[in-house]
């Protein structure tokens, strides 16, 4: 949810001239693909079986929607400081649910949305968003469940040091790079959309 909120927010701030960061659109368009996974997921698992959890679920991200974008909007700096600590407690949280669960849960298959995000998905995006790891260096495997929740805990601390990537960007400047752009060297955000490599 909180990537969505930001990459609003940008689109607003790029419609109106103010500021064109494309590198950190991809970042976090790929963080909120990774999170969407983790719901579609948790949803395979009966996540969404009750009326009641669906409603109360909607509802609050939406509430929460508006508090990231007016939160970013104001200060992005706290708003990824506050995403920080929200992923750094679903890590904690998803870490103790898979140690403590560790025997029934590799007797469970995984989901196949798990496997296929894992194991055959887009595997540019799910390198998109580790901005502190090196290309390519994360390719977890999905056998059973156990995999599944230590593999959704790594996303959430690479989550994490994203959000210190990016708090570091908006209070020093320090420029956030996904993987890609380090490995080979290219950055999008030098060249404005009005701009030409002759200019």
């Amino acid at each position: 949810m909180p990537y969505f909120a930001y990459l609003s927010v940008l689109h607003l701030y790029e419609s109106f001239g103010w500021w064109h960061v494309s590198e950190l659109r991809k970042i976090h368009f790929a963080e909120d693909w990774n999170e969407l996974h983790h719901l579609l997921i948790m949803e395979a698992l009966g996540g969404d079986a009750l009326w009641s959890d669906r409603f109360l679920a909607n509802h609050a991200a939406v509430v929460y929607f508006w508090i990231l974008v007016i939160t970013y909007f104001v200060s992005p700096s706290t708003s990824y400081k506050f995403s920080e600590l929200v992923e750094n407690h679903a890590a904690d949280t998803y870490e103790q649910f898979y140690k403590e669960n560790e025997e029934l849960l590799k007797t469970i298959p995984a989901p196949d949305i798990a496997k296929q995000y894992y194991e055959r998905g887009d595997l540019y995006m799910f390198d998109v968003f580790q901005t502190e790891s090196p290309l390519g260096s994360r390719r977890p495997t999905c056998d059973n469940l156990y995999d599944v929740f230590v593999n959704i805990w790594g996303d959430e601390k690479e989550h994490v040091k994203t959000m210190e990537a990016c708090s570091d960007y908006t209070n020093m400047g320090e420029l956030v790079q996904s993987p890609h752009e380090r490995y080979y060297g290219f950055n999008d955000d030098l060249l404005y959309p009005h701009e030409t490599e002759t200019e």
